[in-house]
């Protein structure tokens, strides 16, 4: 700030200064590209960073996915085994059974009682009765 006086006053006039043009034309051109760059390889490295961050996210889904589709299919073949046991102890159940014994014999190794007569039809005949 420059301080004038007034010609045959006490006032002071408060006036601010002339900016000074640098003695380097080209410095503010300088600036202006140090800048741009400085912006652009901060740019390139957020979208470098970005990418890492955003392909980690991607393969932690696509693991996760594949996941879980493998725990469905185990889930699916667990409630197979399960049926598939509950089923032979039913089977288990049945075979202490004399009653039950004795016919299970009887139709799959062609058993027969001392004087019984058996008689085997063909299986259409059989289809057609029921």
């Amino acid at each position: 700030m420059e301080v004038r006086k007034l010609a045959n006053s006490n006032v002071s006039v408060i006036e601010p200064k002339q900016k000074k043009t640098s003695t380097q034309p080209g410095r503010h051109n300088y600036e202006m590209k140090v800048h741009r760059r400085r912006l652009a390889a901060i740019g390139v490295l957020f979208a470098i960073v970005l990418f890492v961050l955003g392909s980690q996210i991607v393969k932690a889904r696509m693991t996760y996915s594949s996941t879980q589709q493998s725990i469905v299919v185990s889930q699916k073949k667990l409630n197979k085994q399960k049926a598939v046991q509950s089923d032979l102890k039913v089977e288990i159940n049945q075979l202490k059974d004399t009653n039950y014994l004795e016919k299970f014999i009887r139709e799959k190794y062609m058993y027969s009682k001392p004087g019984e007569l058996i008689y085997n039809l063909p299986d259409s005949v059989n289809k057609i009765q029921k």
